[in-house]
């Protein structure tokens, strides 16, 4: 029985233009995903400003400051012992020899910035709904004392002249 197959060697002009045309390939979806990365990173800044401001808006409406995960922080700050979110937007950040770092919501990185929505958001949801609560009733108390003072200007004058 005669063996037919072939062995072929890297010199071989056939493979050396399936190697080039893979290599050609290779660098064209290496090229695409570069600038979509590029894109996505330019976007990113934008994105972190935005949610920067919101997030400013919200803290600064229901005057709360709120404490974070320290897992948030490990990596920059290794020995954290609190971090705290402020009612400005600042991250205080205290560490285990006593140092004080503060950071502004608009510097965190995109990996920080999702782990902290994470952790403030239901904490600003539960939050809020707690304030209208008791900005409801307030205002219910108050319509109420404001119908019955509303008596004393209807009253007639009194006939007497005291």
């Amino acid at each position: 029985m005669k063996d037919d197959s072939q062995v072929l060697s890297d010199d071989d002009p056939h493979l050396q233009q399936n190697s080039d045309e893979n290599l050609l390939s290779q660098i064209d979806s290496l090229v695409d995903q570069t600038m979509q990365i590029y894109e996505l990173t330019s976007k990113e800044a934008e994105v972190i400003e935005q949610v920067s401001s919101s997030i400013n808006i919200l803290l600064n409406t229901l005057k709360v400051s709120l404490q974070l995960p320290h897992s948030i922080f490990q990596k920059d700050y290794p020995s954290i012992k609190s971090a705290i979110l402020n009612n400005s937007g600042d991250i205080i950040i205290l560490q285990g020899d006593g140092n004080i770092n503060t950071k502004k919501f608009r510097q965190l990185n995109s990996y920080q910035l999702s782990q902290v929505m994470k952790a403030v958001i239901p904490k600003l949801g539960d939050n809020a709904s707690m304030m209208k609560n008791e900005i409801t009733d307030r205002m219910a108390t108050l319509a109420k004392v404001a119908k019955q003072l509303k008596r004393v200007q209807v009253q007639p004058p009194d006939e007497s002249g005291i």
